[in-house]
């Protein structure tokens, strides 16, 4: 197996499927985002206002090339904005298997409506109008650092998971 990535926009579910999957597996699971908080003693959204959207990406990235460099197994759930660096995206080409969880603006939005833990949306009066921007700016990059497309829409996580052990062809992938 070695390193399962999980890239995507905000409530794609990277986390929540990386830790179901991580569980199942027996495998370890890494959030990018709670690595981030954990060294920094600040949430996300405290280091973006503090520090701004560069200092947030230079230890984001410090952080995955420092959890990609050994050849353990794990499952890891980047931050959004991790294929934004060229460097990360060749990590995420080469050194794993990528799964891209693609949801619609709309599903997005409605998962994450009620929390204050998405720095890039507190300034925005319309949800689904910021979604979309992001969206645009890096599908190109989510594209080409997945080998695999999965959409979350209308699914729930269990789901997902099924999803992703088919296209890894696990033995004991429950159908």
């Amino acid at each position: 197996m070695n390193k399962i990535f999980l890239i995507g926009m905000m409530g794609s579910w990277k986390s929540t499927v990386g830790r179901k999957l991580a569980k199942e597996l027996n495998v370890e699971f890494v959030d990018i985002d709670d690595c981030i908080e954990e060294v920094e003693k600040m949430k996300v959204s405290e280091i973006f206002n503090e520090f701004g959207e560069k200092y947030f990406r230079n230890i984001e990235s410090k952080i995955f090339m420092d959890k990609t460099s050994n050849s353990a197994n794990l499952i890891l759930s980047t931050g959004g904005g991790i294929i934004l660096d060229a460097t990360n995206r060749k990590i995420l080409r080469e050194k794993g298997t990528t799964f891209l969880l693609e949801a619609s603006t709309n599903t997005l939005a409605g998962r994450i409506k009620n929390t204050d833990k998405r720095p890039l949306l507190m300034k925005s009066n319309n949800i689904n109008i910021k979604l979309e921007e992001i969206w645009n700016e890096r599908k190109e990059f989510y594209k080409k650092s997945a080998k695999y497309i999965i959409s979350t829409d209308n699914i729930s996580p269990e789901e997902v998971i099924k999803n992703i052990k088919k296209k890894l062809e696990f033995p004991f992938a429950k159908n």
